[in-house]
């Protein structure tokens, strides 16, 4: 899976600098937390999630330069993720399962900075039973998309398929495979890449391909039409790393399109064809039914900004 991360801080341990000092201590973690209230961080204070020092106090305390502050973030409860009318088309529903075709620009699931407008908030408005194996913040969620990444995902209704799922992705018995649009014409008609992935040593939210460094990982790249200064090609990604299509194929000289994470320093010199997102989607997605052992494969058609920029790409 080309996998979006939990980006949001859970956990915070540091030492107050020169610049930071003089602050309340209830401003300095919200700035840090820029998803939680106020108010929602005094009660954390007041409750002993935040530490100075290792020793509890209150929100007005006004940070000394050397300060240790600890947080932590307790387990969300439930109760606070809500159902919402989120948009998204289900393509296939069934007892055990559901696929929907995510769009580009919604959270997958819920985090404690975020508990609206994720597709797990959809997904409990629109869909009577979903699997709780992930806890609350993510039930139902079998594997993720980015945030940018449009396409199809399957969702597990049942505890039973949920398992039964994520058994199959750790296995690589799940067939995935995207479309992209990626920089440049000299893409072979058929590529395997073969890096591995770790995170970046200059970003912790960032990943990056280092030979020799990381986990193992497979990505083949097939080239379906070529343009002056674009390629469309099929990705079938073999393993599921965090960030992993969009890696490799930076890696390999071939950023995808308009992706502001991965796409170089060159970026901003380069056409988008008028992409304002990553041009990377979840095309096809194939798996033996976990309630029927039959194989099933479900398919999401390109969104209308790809169309759009392949309609530029074809008109030269």
């Amino acid at each position: 899976m080309d996998a979006g991360e939990n980006d949001e801080l859970s956990e915070l341990s540091r030492a107050i600098t020169a610049d930071e000092e003089g602050r309340r201590l209830d401003v300095f973690v919200a700035q840090r937390l820029p998803g939680i209230s106020r108010t929602r961080i005094g009660k954390l204070i007041r409750e002993g999630n935040v530490l100075v020092n290792g020793k509890t106090t209150k929100p007005s305390y006004w940070v000394e330069l050397g300060d240790r502050i600890e947080l932590h973030l307790p387990p969300p409860s439930g109760e606070r993720v809500l159902p919402e009318p989120i948009d998204f088309d289900i393509i296939h529903e069934d007892e055990a399962l559901a696929i929907v075709n995510k769009p580009a620009g919604l959270v997958v699931h819920c985090t404690e900075t975020m508990l609206s407008g994720t597709l797990v908030n959809g997904l409990l408005y629109r869909i009577k039973s979903l699997s709780t194996v992930g806890g609350p913040m993510r039930r139902g969620i079998v594997h993720r998309l980015d945030r940018e990444t449009s396409g199809v995902m399957v969702i597990a209704k049942t505890d039973e398929a949920h398992i039964d799922l994520m058994k199959k992705f750790e296995q690589r018995e799940i067939k995935k495979q995207y479309l992209a649009l990626v920089h440049g014409t000299a893409v072979t008609e058929r590529k395997e890449i073969d890096l591995p992935v770790t995170r970046s040593p200059h970003n912790r939210k960032l990943m990056t391909a280092r030979a020799g460094q990381g986990r193992p990982s497979f990505t083949l790249v097939e080239t379906l039409e070529r343009f002056d200064a674009a390629t469309l090609v099929k990705v079938s990604p073999a393993t599921g790393r965090t960030h992993q299509i969009r890696v490799h194929l930076s890696a390999v000289g071939h950023p995808v399109v308009a992706d502001k994470q991965y796409g170089g320093r060159s970026m901003l010199k380069r056409p988008t064809f008028g992409m304002m997102r990553q041009a990377l989607h979840a095309s096809r997605l194939g798996f033996e039914h976990p309630q029927t052992g039959n194989w099933v494969e479900f398919e999401a058609p390109l969104p209308e900004d790809m169309l759009a920029a392949l309609a530029v790409l074809r008109a030269g």
